[in-house]
C-alpha cells in the first residue's frame, strides 16, 4: 500500500528540503536587515575590501609614494609655521602632494571628549581640537582633557564664549581669545597658536589680531555638515564624497552623530591610504603654496 503524507517519518525528504528553503530565506532576510541597520559599517568595509584588492582610487598611486614612509614629527616648532602666520591669511588646507588629512573638532571639552579620544587613540589616529574657554571649567574633570588631547594631537582656541568675533573691536578680541588662550596653555601644558573662529565669520581685523600675536587663524576645506543636524550616514556620505589629500575636516566633539559616525570614517581613511596628522603637521609636511593662501583656495 502506498504510504501516507500522515505514516511519513520526520526529517524525511520532503520536510527536509522544505525546512532548508525557509532556513535560506531567514538567511537572506538577517543579511538585508544588517546592511539596512548599519549601511555605515558595510560601505566602509566594502571601500577597503575593494581598495585593498585593487587600490583603484583616484589618490591610490600616493599610498606607495616615499613620502607617506616618512616619520610624523611629534612636534613642529614655531619656526615651521613663521612663514603662515606672517601671511596673516587664514589657512584652509594643505598643499594635497601628500596622503595626508587634518581632523579637526570644535566645540569641546564635553561629555564626548573622552570617548572621542579613546576611539582615535585605538586606532592610532590624531586630531586637531578647538576648545571653548568656557567650557574648560563647567564640568570637572573636562579642563583635564586638554593635556591629553595635546599629549597625542593639538589644541586650538575657539574663543572663550563662542560667539560670532567678526566686527568685533581688539579689545573684545583680546576678551575672547587671550583668555582662551591662556587657559588652555595652562591646562594642555602647551603653546597654543591655533585659532578658530565660531561659525567660520572672519574680517580683516581679526586677521590682523592674529598675526601680530602670533596665531594662525584654521578654517576648513571639508565640511561634514555635523553642527547642522546631518545624520550619521550623512556626514560619512559627505566626507566620502569630498575627502583628499590635503584637506582639513570639520567635525563637531559634542555631536552624538559624530560619535556614531567616526569609526567608518576612520575607516574610509585607512581604506583610502592616507594619514591623519594635526593641524600643524601637515603644514610643516605639506605646506599650502603662496597662491592657495592668497586665493583661499584648496586643490
Amino acid at each position: 500500500m502506498a504510504e501516507s503524507f500522515a505514516d511519513r517519518p520526520r526529517g524525511s525528504a520532503p520536510n527536509a528540503r522544505r525546512r532548508g528553503f525557509w532556513a535560506f530565506c531567514a538567511l537572506i532576510v538577517l543579511f538585508i536587515l544588517a546592511v539596512l541597520v548599519d549601511p555605515l559599517s558595510f560601505s566602509a568595509s566594502a571601500e577597503h575590501t575593494d581598495v585593498g584588492r585593487a587600490r583603484t582610487n583616484e589618490h591610490a598611486d600616493l599610498v606607495t609614494a616615499p613620502e607617506l614612509l616618512a616619520p610624523v614629527p611629534s612636534k613642529v616648532s614655531a619656526g615651521d609655521l613663521e612663514r603662515l602666520i606672517a601671511k596673516g591669511e587664514p589657512i584652509y588646507c594643505g598643499a594635497g602632494t601628500k596622503p595626508l588629512v587634518a581632523l579637526t573638532f570644535d566645540d569641546g571639552p564635553g561629555v564626548n571628549t573622552q570617548a572621542t579620544i579613546d576611539l582615535l587613540q585605538a586606532r592610532g589616529m590624531t586630531a586637531t581640537f578647538f576648545t571653548v574657554g568656557k567650557l574648560y571649567g563647567a564640568t570637572p574633570g573636562w579642563g583635564k582633557l586638554l593635556a591629553t588631547e595635546a599629549s597625542f594631537g593639538a589644541v586650538g582656541d575657539h574663543t572663550w564664549d563662542h560667539v560670532p568675533v567678526r566686527g568685533l573691536s581688539a579689545g573684545r578680541l583680546a576678551d575672547e581669545i587671550l583668555r582662551t588662550r591662556r587657559a588652555a596653555r595652562r591646562l594642555s601644558g602647551r603653546p597654543v597658536f591655533l585659532f578658530r573662529p565660531p561659525l567660520g565669520a572672519r574680517d580683516r581685523t581679526l586677521d590682523r589680531y592674529l598675526s601680530d600675536h602670533g596665531m594662525l587663524q584654521v578654517m576648513w576645506s571639508v565640511e561634514s555638515g555635523d553642527s547642522q543636524g546631518a545624520s550619521r550616514r550623512k556626514i560619512y556620505r559627505t566626507i566620502r564624497e569630498h575627502l583628499s589629500p590635503g584637506d582639513i575636516v570639520l567635525l563637531h566633539e559634542g555631536r552624538g552623530t559624530t560619535q556614531h559616525a567616526l569609526p567608518a570614517i576612520l575607516d574610509l581613511i585607512e581604506a583610502r591610504g592616507y594619514r591623519t596628522v594635526t593641524v600643524p603637521q601637515l603644514l610643516a609636511m605639506d605646506p599650502p603654496s603662496n597662491e592657495q593662501l592668497r586665493s583661499h583656495s584648496c586643490p
